[in-house]
């Protein structure tokens, strides 16, 4: 359940990217300022959150104290990504990613100018007043600068002179970010995958279990273009880790990446080069694997199977070490390293993650 909070400099952008970078990673997005301004009682000033401002004493803290308990509290439930001006401060140790958006006085000015169209002076004035205010009471209230939250984030980025969307990907090309892929007739929460996700979220990790679409019937039609969608923009941070279809669904996926596209790596558990005997999984492997694209667009592969596998046979794993040039990991006695076999946590796939990325 991936938190990333956005926080910066008056003007830099930090609302407009973080809705944009919401969308593009299929999270919810909260902006606390948004939810400030919908509370601030006047309504004449052009920039409402000017009018916070004006609260005098133990009101304004007591109004901040409870901003920052419900930023907590939507940060918890996951899934989102946060934009509050003190938020790599105050949601520390809640969120997988902390950003910092900053640009010059003048890049900010025009911004200003431009969004509420007035002069260039009276943007300036309008910037000056309100970045002393905020960084004047919130000093008062927390006993911090808040610029200085610029040396605790994750990613800085000067958005001056680029666009949203360059800015959000940039921000997407840094994150560390993990895909796993369920196999057929699971759910997120099934075998290793939530101790999976939980363990990479605490090493710095994005990462995520997409539900699959119509899970106890899978088809390749409709697991790839899902797939595509959940992904993105695939970057060399972009690791994707496939469980028995999933694996099947990842390789067919990196078949259709187009030139220069490359991810980080591949960790293919108990996957398969055949339909194992089952006509629910043909359209997955209806034709021969493009080993030589595959190939092309990832960096590094890993297999993980098990000596014990019911379903899936070790010919299958020793394909994929010898057409991926892919290491091949043999867990003993874990059969489809699944529930049925009692597979909860599988160690091997957090390290192997975490080595990529050295």
């Amino acid at each position: 359940m991936p938190v990333i909070v956005i926080s910066g400099k008056p003007g830099c952008g930090s609302s407009t990217t973080a809705k944009l970078l919401a969308k593009r990673l299929q999270l919810r997005h909260f902006s606390l300022g948004d939810y400030n301004k919908s509370h601030s009682r006047a309504k004449k000033e052009t920039d409402k959150s000017l009018d916070m401002w004006k609260i005098k004493g133990q009101k304004l803290k007591s109004f901040h104290l409870h901003s920052d308990k419900l930023a907590r509290s939507i940060a918890k439930h996951g899934d989102v990504v946060i934009d509050a001006k003190l938020g790599i401060r105050m949601i520390k140790g809640l969120y997988d990613c902390g950003i910092w958006l900053t640009a010059s006085g003048s890049v900010r000015t025009k911004r200003y100018a431009k969004r509420d169209s007035i002069t260039l002076s009276d943007a300036a004035r309008k910037l000056r007043e309100k970045e002393l205010a905020e960084r004047k009471n919130w000093k008062n209230i927390y006993g911090f600068d808040y610029f200085t939250q610029e040396k605790e984030a994750d990613i800085v980025i000067d958005t001056g002179n680029r666009t949203p969307e360059q800015i959000v990907d940039m921000i997407i090309s840094r994150m560390k970010r993990v895909f796993i892929v369920h196999r057929w007739n699971a759910n997120p929460k099934s075998d290793w995958y939530v101790h999976c996700r939980e363990e990479l979220e605490k090493k710095g990790f994005i990462a995520s279990v997409p539900r699959m679409p119509n899970t106890r019937k899978p088809a390749l039609a409709e697991w790839l273009p899902f797939l595509r969608k959940a992904i993105g923009a695939p970057t060399g941070n972009t690791f994707l880790v496939g469980h028995s279809a999933g694996v099947a669904t990842i390789l067919r996926y990196l078949e259709t990446l187009k030139k220069g596209e490359k991810i980080g790596g591949c960790v293919l558990v108990a996957g398969w080069t055949d339909n194992l005997g089952y006509k629910q999984l043909t359209s997955f492997v209806s034709k021969p694997f493009n080993w030589k694209k595959i190939r092309r667009h990832c960096k590094s592969f890993v297999v993980i199977d098990s000596d014990n596998d019911p379903y899936v046979k070790l010919y299958h794993g020793k394909a994929f070490e010898k057409q991926l040039k892919a290491k091949l990991i043999t867990e003993r006695g874990k059969g489809h390293l699944d529930d049925d076999s009692r597979v909860k946590k599988l160690p091997s796939v957090i390290k192997t993650i975490k080595g990529m990325t050295k």
